[in-house]
């Protein structure tokens, strides 16, 4: 604390990625969380409202990515890093170019069997650098080099739920958030 008793704030020095895109895996990968879910979903994966909001993994890519492959919203992708591989269906949004988002609450854990790694992946920190923190020994479960295919064409649309972190592309048509109204935010200050 300052002499005034406000808080000091220091910026923390900057730090490029642990594993930066390369020709092999060109994109960034990067995980983190749905409003709609909390961790791996062992209590929000139980309420029926926040599952049919965001019932499965998806993976997000700009629009100028997936039109530079031919890609739509809803296609399945598989994501690939050194150390495995998920597939989801895409989700086209406002992300910076050369940049894929993964959610990390699903997992082979709530699929049939649940015993390991399903032949459809879908645990996004297992893709990220196995990497710690030096001083909290935090593990670096936030991202990783990677590539990207397509695995077949859009049955349906993606099952991700549309938000303002998601940033949909302005004029797309990107369709709403699964679960209809039931999965609705409203927020009402009195």
């Amino acid at each position: 604390m300052n002499p005034d008793g406000k808080a000091v704030i220091k910026a923390a020095e900057y730090l490029p990625p642990h594993e930066p895109p390369s020709a092999e895996f060109p994109y960034l990968l990067t995980t983190g969380r749905t409003l709609y879910h909390f961790h791996t979903r062992t209590k929000t994966g139980r309420v029926p409202q926040l599952q049919a909001a965001a019932p499965d993994v998806w993976v997000e890519m700009s629009a100028e990515d997936a039109a530079e492959h031919g890609w739509g919203e809803g296609d399945v992708l598989r994501v690939s890093t050194a150390r495995g591989r998920v597939e989801a269906r895409l989700r086209v949004s406002g992300i910076r170019r050369s940049t894929l988002f993964l959610p990390f609450h699903y997992g082979y854990w709530d699929t049939p069997g649940g015993s390991g790694p399903a032949e459809r992946g879908r645990a996004a920190n297992e893709l990220t650098v196995t990497d710690w923190d030096p001083c909290s020994k935090q593990p670096l479960f936030k991202s990783a080099a990677a590539r990207v295919e397509r695995i077949s064409v859009a049955d349906g649309p993606s099952r991700a739920p549309t938000t303002t972190a998601s940033r949909p592309v302005a004029g797309a048509s990107v369709p709403e958030t699964s679960g209809g109204a039931a999965a609705a935010v409203l927020e009402r200050l009195e």
